[in-house]
């Protein structure tokens, strides 16, 4: 079922917007922080520059080491008179508030209202009269100020303390100061939100034209939910991006093509499954690397022509495996997504289909022969009840001479093997409706008994069914009818059996139309068909490529022996499989030999 999306560009924007407004403020406060403290020494090394620099001034050392030897209630205009000068060519230079000089009692020497002259300064004094130099945010006579006080020192030496300098900035200079940083960093903090803002609605378009319009929660329960189904899945499936790139594949997927996803680092992005088997972990989406998955061309090429509607199927042939493929491309919102191909293993289906197939024909056959054996069992059970014991003897002879039954298959009696009589009978009368006539040739010898009877008849009937389909596409007395029996037919096909200790070898000839030698290394190919330019019958399906694949599970194989024989004029294929014959029952051979001494008497 679908799940209902919620709301998601508001979330989304409101989390952004979110980000960015909390981010914005902590930088602004940090900047803010430190604009003010940059702010805050500036003003205070500039007081205390300056007032270090009318420390040092001659004309105050001097004048201050004067009045703090005379102690005068009132400082000597001739010493004050020099002293204001300098001061308030200072202050009208440097922009100071205040530059007070004093004795070593604190009693002002200069002060901007003359009034004040004489009289102890309104800040404490003593951080300074002691030679030690101090910054502070007071307020006095003239206000509020940032304050450095200096000690000045004696003109007879520089280790006695004669008075201070005390020089003062507005507080107000440094609000100011103030006042104009947080405006610019302000201005600078609301430019960065605007952005932040212009900036989360692009990317909320673009999030919700990426993900069409499926928000965070969506995407993880997606995710989830994902896994699940991959993990769950006996088929493999890969996934492909609108641009045909393989984006996704499970660990089935990773099996049964023998491939596996490498991250873009290098390393192993999935724990892939191997060609021999071994168990992969599951690539199911979840890991987030980016990771290369290299499919087989054809697969690409599939997802490439598969329709818009609807599904495309074909089998491929991996390896030893025969996948049914189907690709189908996936939409959202009439936008293309990408597409899913999915692949299901249909070689062992495949074989157990054509196993079911020769054995069910050799059910059928041996049937008849169960049927016919019996009807002549009554017969002589009624030559013997009526006492023709010699007509029951001659009878008897004469059905071991021929077999329990009539078989359309020539030379059939070489073979002795249950298996494999029932399947070339079987085969014999499928042939023989056809208008063919099958014939086990004269040096065929089998001693051993097949102890494999399903993969053997699989691929021994394989290669018959192939000979009469091709005998009777390419003989004119199949088409129009004039053949009625196996006597009278035309085409033929002809079955040499071989056995050598445990190995069966097998050669099927055939007098149909042969197959090209430029054709000889495709004809095992799947699906190979006319249209490929091979005889429709030798390359049609996947027989001849199920027939090679169980010849190699038992270390044997199948191939193409001639393209035109030089006898029979169609194709000719051989079989070789090791370790398929057990040794024969010795007492059922000692009592063939015995029937064959009694025939040749």
């Amino acid at each position: 079922m679908t799940r209902p999306t919620r709301p998601f560009s508001r979330r989304v924007l409101l989390s952004q917007l979110a980000v960015v407004v909390v981010t914005l403020a902590l930088v602004t406060g940090v900047f803010a922080w430190m604009g003010a403290r940059a702010v805050t020494d500036v003003t205070e090394t500039k007081a205390l520059a300056t007032a270090r620099t009318l420390a040092i001034d001659p004309e105050v050392r001097k004048g201050a080491t004067r009045a703090s030897a005379e102690h005068a209630a009132v400082p000597d205009d001739a010493i004050t008179r020099p002293l204001l000068a300098i001061t308030d060519d200072l202050r009208a230079s440097s922009g100071i508030v205040f530059a007070v000089i004093t004795d070593d009692r604190g009693i002002r020497l200069t002060h901007p209202d003359r009034d004040n002259i004489g009289h102890r300064v309104s800040t404490s004094p003593d951080e300074a009269l002691a030679g030690r130099e101090n910054i502070s945010h007071e307020r006095g006579t003239l206000g509020e100020t940032v304050r450095a006080k200096v000690p000045i020192y004696s003109t007879s030496d520089d280790e006695t303390v004669v008075g201070e300098v005390s020089v003062g900035i507005h507080a107000s200079v440094l609000d100011a100061d103030l006042r104009r940083e947080f405006l610019a960093l302000g201005s600078v903090a609301v430019l960065a939100l605007a952005i932040g803002v212009v900036a989360s609605l692009a990317l909320g378009r673009r999030l919700r034209r990426e993900t069409l319009g499926v928000g965070p929660e969506e995407l993880a329960e997606m995710a989830r939910d994902q896994g699940a189904v991959l993990r769950g899945l006996d088929d493999g499936v890969l996934a492909f991006s609108s641009s045909g790139e393989p984006t996704l594949s499970n660990s089935t997927a990773e099996h049964l093509l023998g491939i596996a996803a490498v991250g873009t680092d290098g390393s192993n992005g999935v724990d892939a499954s191997r060609s021999d088997g071994a168990e992969a972990s599951n690539s199911n989406g979840a890991d987030a690397s980016r990771s290369i998955i290299e499919v087989p061309e054809q697969i690409r090429l599939m997802m490439l022509d598969a329709p818009v509607d609807g599904a495309l199927r074909r089998r491929i042939n991996v390896g030893d495996r025969i996948l049914l493929a189907t690709a189908v491309r996936v939409s959202r919102g009439g936008v293309s997504i990408g597409g899913v191909v999915t692949l299901r293993d249909e070689t062992q289906v495949l074989t157990m289909a054509r196993q079911l197939e020769s054995v069910t024909s050799m059910a059928g056959a041996l049937r008849t022969q169960r049927h016919e054996f019996a009807n002549r069992l009554h017969t002589v059970l009624g030559l013997v009840d009526t006492g023709a014991t010699d007509e029951a003897k001659t009878y008897l002879a004469k059905i071991l001479r021929t077999g329990p039954i009539a078989t359309p298959v020539e030379g059939i009696e070489v073979i002795s093997d249950p298996y494999l009589r029932a399947l070339l009978e079987a085969k014999g009368t499928t042939a023989a409706e056809a208008g063919v006539s099958l014939a086990v040739t004269p040096d065929s010898l089998v001693l051993g008994r097949v102890s494999d009877p399903e993969d053997i008849t699989l691929i021994l009937g394989n290669l018959i069914d192939n000979a009469v389909r091709a005998v009777v596409a390419s003989a004119d007395v199949a088409r129009d009818g004039r053949v009625d029996s196996a006597d009278d037919a035309s085409g033929r096909v002809e079955v040499t059996l071989l056995g050598s200790g445990p190995e069966l070898h097998a050669v099927v000839t055939d007098t149909g139309g042969g197959v090209a030698d430029e054709d000889a290394d495709d004809i095992f190919a799947e699906g190979v068909s006319t249209g490929d330019g091979l005889d429709a019958d030798h390359g049609h399906g996947i027989g001849l490529a199920l027939c090679r694949r169980v010849a190699r599970r038992h270390g044997g194989r199948v191939w193409l022996l001639v393209g035109h024989d030089p006898d029979l004029g169609g194709a000719g294929f051989a079989m070789r499989l090791p370790d398929v014959l057990s040794d024969g029952d010795e007492d059922e051979i000692t009592a063939n030999d015995s029937h064959t001494d009694d025939e040749e008497r």
